[in-house]
């Protein structure tokens, strides 16, 4: 009852989760949706405003055109007018150039005329005023008791009536010369060359009524132009300023690199697989084989036994056997189970890196007759186990990572050996510089997806397997690696770009039934470009 009821508060909370999150999915769709729309009508009103701006520019633009139309018309109809003026002016001015000096002695005369009245003026009038001062000095006696005071007053009065005498003469002599200079005829074409040249500077600043009309229509349109840019530069600053279209700005600013980064993601991974494909691994498979150990004398390897999710162990009084905690399926009580932290101290980094550290060390009960152990592959539900016999004076070359246990003598340390290979091509081109080999006595429990097979070449037969499945090889056998057959299938990760090829003997070599769960070779995998497979593949692991 209680299982029921802790499976139904389990669904129940699923679901409200579910509904949680359909719940917040549908309010950032909304919210999403909403400032969308409101971009969207800020967008929708800038684009009226510049339509209307546009629209009013265009209109401007007709109007200036019909101006200049109006403009080139009036011209034509003005230079129509004013040429027979001009004409007339022309000749005027030959004319009055002609009579010129004439008129100019004629005018020198009255202008002498004029001055020599306005000197007789002034001389009479001040000889009428020294006749008034004398005047109003004078007394009727003078002219007994002062005869020279009487007679300087008549002296004055006789100068007074001469100068008034000459200044009228020469008035009269003036105003008798005056009508004939006002009459002139000179005065009559300097009056008609002053009308026409008024009438032709009039016509040259008139304007016509339609082009008066157009003036001041422009002048409305241009003012409402002014108006509509002005509201139209506000609405733009303001868009420019809403986070909305400044986060749009700086998407669009950044799409272009960005299309370029991920093109450049896209490619480069793909130029690095046709560099490994095309040059690097036609060059490998030119290279001498390698051969790690050779030994004509070496022992055959007996066929490891038929691969399953777990196998029985029989250890003999005198061995022990080293198995990762996560392979222990079952011991006997009395057996003697102890840590071992590393499975062989002289290579730490191998041990560590391939897993095989914090061992369990099974060794039978002393005085016993032997005890019987049973690894299965308990972590990994595609995993099978195989156990491999190598004799005394056998060698193996093998990936630790292949490797769930040894089971080996109790008084003899596990032989390992370490073989570099810096000085080959193919072994830098393979990226794999050094190569570990197991020496026997031992019984090696190997691991690997849907199990463990081995096979032996046979003479003039070499056999081709996928590196990404080689688990391991003799050390007698000629190693070489081969291109694999088809761009296309490297490149979709559906196969490995090298093969590998054995050859030689005797020996054999393993490898796993299906390699492709566990590593990757495609363009979204981890190939040989990876760095971490690249460092364990050199150091052999």
């Amino acid at each position: 009852m209680l299982r029921l009821l802790a499976l139904a508060l389990r669904w129940l909370a699923s679901q409200a989760g579910l509904l949680l999150l359909i719940v917040a999915v549908l309010l950032v769709a909304g919210w999403l949706r909403s400032e969308w729309a409101e971009l969207r009508t800020l967008r929708a009103e800038v684009a009226t405003q510049e339509r209307l701006a546009a629209n009013l520019r265009t209109e401007l633009a007709a109007i200036d055109a019909a101006l200049r139309r109006e403009q080139a018309a009036w011209s034509q109809q003005v230079s129509a007018v004013t040429w027979p003026l001009r004409t007339e002016l022309e000749g005027l001015e030959a004319r009055i150039a002609r009579a010129q000096p004439q008129w100019q002695a004629a005018l020198r005369q009255f202008a002498d005329l004029e001055r020599q009245a306005t000197r007789a003026r002034e001389a009479a009038r001040r000889a009428d005023a020294e006749l008034a001062a004398l005047e109003r000095a004078a007394w009727w006696w003078d002219r007994f008791v002062d005869p020279a005071k009487a007679l300087a007053l008549e002296r004055a009065r006789a100068r007074a009536r001469l100068l008034r005498g000459n200044a009228a003469a020469w008035g009269a002599a003036r105003d008798r010369v005056a009508p004939a200079i006002e009459g002139a005829p000179m005065q009559a074409l300097l009056a008609r060359e002053a009308a026409l040249r008024a009438r032709i500077d009039a016509l040259a600043t008139a304007v016509s009524p339609r082009q008066r009309t157009l003036l001041e229509a422009r002048e409305r349109k241009a003012f409402e132009v002014t108006q509509v840019e002005a509201l139209l530069g506000a609405q733009r600053g303001r868009a420019a300023r809403d986070p909305r279209e400044r986060l749009l700005a700086a998407v669009g600013r950044q799409l272009p690199l960005a299309l370029g980064i991920l093109a450049l993601a896209l490619l480069v991974p793909l130029a690095i697989k046709a560099l490994f494909f095309f040059v690097l691994a036609p060059l490998a498979s030119r290279q001498p084989p390698v051969r790690v150990r050779p030994d004509p004398a070496a022992p055959g390897l007996p066929p490891p036994s038929r691969s399953a999710v777990s196998q029985a162990i029989e250890l003999a009084p005198h061995e022990e056997l080293l198995v990762q905690p996560d392979h222990l399926q079952s011991t006997s009580q009395p057996a003697s189970k102890r840590t071992q932290w590393l499975l062989n101290p002289a290579l730490p980094f191998a041990s560590l890196a391939s897993g095989l550290y914090a061992l369990t060390r099974i060794a039978p009960p002393p005085g016993g007759g032997g005890t019987r152990v049973v690894v299965a592959a308990r972590a990994d539900p595609l995993g099978e186990l195989a156990v491999l016999e190598l004799p005394a004076g056998a060698a193996l070359v093998l990936q630790p990572r292949a490797l769930a246990g040894v089971a080996k003598p109790a008084a003899e340390p596990l032989r390992i050996t370490r073989h570099w290979r810096l000085a080959s091509l193919h072994a830098w081109l393979t990226l794999q510089l050094r190569y570990l080999v197991f020496h026997g006595p031992c019984r090696l429990v190997l691991k690997g997806c849907r199990g463990v097979r081995a096979e032996t070449p046979r003479a003039g037969e070499p056999r081709l397997v996928s590196q990404a499945a080689t688990l391991g090889f003799s050390a007698n056998l000629d190693y070489r690696t081969t291109r694999s057959e088809t761009f296309v299938a490297y490149l979709l990760g559906r196969e490995s770009l090298l093969n590998d090829l054995f050859s030689g003997g005797p020996g054999c070599f393993l490898y796993e039934e299906m390699p492709g769960r566990r590593r990757r070779a495609g363009v979204t995998g981890r190939g040989l470009e990876g760095v971490a497979d690249a460092v364990l593949k050199a150091f052999g692991i």
